[in-house]
């Protein structure tokens, strides 16, 4: 079976979906499957560091104008709908940008079976925050269709599928869970440092809906129980948003104690990991969260909101705490888990065992495998 991944970017400042998009791409090929990868053109640092990850994904790369969720590449465009038709499957990522809108209505004109991966953007939470009559349009105007017309929607929690049904789309027959599949964290030691203070670190972009300020107005308070405690937020994004979260810290009279230190990946990602002693991701909404893969894979603790839906997974292997987002929950729960000697040698012990045992790619291959089958006997 030939399946052609569609994606809006492989860079690594697109953080989760790049990774999961190699999870993919290599799940994909174990599960014996030829995967290709179409996606604009990106920094010779990123394409390395994709490669790396997945190695034997072949990627059709194209030239693209325009940042965020206004990119566009009208040659990867073209390029897809001539070719959509020599694809058993076309798997898109993302919705509300034009690459996976325009190259879904590619696939889905040419009569091949069409899987649409939503990124979490079907709930209400994303039609309700930041642009919400742009999105609505949109989605009317462009998306539904594509939506509804596809032949597999891919979902990758059982509460992101839930989540996407107040549009009153049936999904009956079409839609899936598939998780992403770890790929692990580059072949690093899981080595842990020794930890002379509490290092409690965000990892993620660096976005409203990560919720960062609630993190920050709780951070006093776990200071006045753990005066050496630091808090370390790294992640990428918009410099007037960083600055005013950076004016938030000195406000607070936390600024001695926080840090940030914009996009970490490769080596001192991992050297930051094995620095914490938990992960906060505190996030409003959070489709997934490779972050907290990546964090239990290092034997690291995490706190994080019900929003973010790993949570089930989280409580399921008791490898952290779920707390609400409020600055008195959360900071409770940062110092409950600071306190719990327990909790910190049990994800130590089990963290990475239990993120392979349910994302391991031969798992996930599996579950593509299914997926492909079921969308390729429902578009002919």
């Amino acid at each position: 079976m030939k399946v052609l991944h569609v994606a809006p970017s492989i860079a690594r400042s697109y953080g989760g979906p790049t990774q999961s998009l190699a999870g993919y791409a290599v799940a994909a090929r174990n599960a014996g499957f030829d995967a290709s990868i179409a996606a604009p053109r990106c920094e010779d640092d990123d394409l390395s560091a994709f490669v790396h990850r997945a190695p034997e994904a072949k990627l059709h790369l194209f030239r693209a104008f325009g940042t965020g969720a206004f990119a566009t590449s009208p040659a990867l465009i073209r390029w897809v709908g001539k070719r959509a038709s020599r694809y058993d499957v076309i798997h898109v990522h993302g919705l509300f940008n034009p690459i996976s809108t325009l190259c879904a209505r590619a696939g889905i004109g040419a009569g091949t079976a069409v899987v649409i991966r939503p990124f979490g953007t079907l709930s209400r939470y994303t039609f309700r925050h930041r642009r919400t009559a742009l999105k609505r349009i949109y989605f009317s105007v462009l998306e539904r269709d594509n939506v509804t017309e596809a032949a597999g929607i891919h979902f990758t929690t059982e509460t992101e599928r839930d989540s996407a049904r107040w549009h009153e789309i049936d999904f009956t027959g079409r839609s899936h869970v598939v998780p992403p599949a770890w790929l692990g964290r580059d072949n690093a030691p899981r080595i842990r440092s020794r930890l002379r203070e509490p290092v409690v670190v965000f990892l993620g972009r660096i976005s409203p809906v990560k919720n960062i300020e609630t993190l920050l107005e709780a951070w006093p308070a776990v200071l006045r129980a753990k005066p050496n405690a630091r808090l370390v937020v790294a992640g990428s994004g918009e410099g007037s948003y960083v600055g005013s979260l950076e004016r938030r810290t000195r406000a607070l009279g936390i600024g001695g104690s926080t840090t940030f230190r914009g996009f970490v990946s490769g080596a001192d990602k991992q050297s930051l990991l094995s620095s914490a002693s938990l992960l906060a991701l505190p996030s409003h909404h959070e489709n997934f969260g490779i972050t907290v893969l990546e964090a239990l894979d290092a034997g690291v603790p995490v706190v994080i909101s019900p929003e973010v839906q790993l949570a089930d997974f989280v409580r399921r292997n008791d490898v952290g705490k779920v707390a609400q987002s409020t600055p008195l929950d959360l900071a409770t729960a940062i110092l409950d888990t600071l306190n719990d000697g327990t909790l910190a040698a049990r994800t130590r012990r089990v963290g990475a065992g239990v993120v392979a045992k349910e994302f391991s790619p031969a798992v996930i291959g599996d579950l593509l495998a299914a997926m492909y089958r079921a969308a390729q006997l429902r578009s002919r």
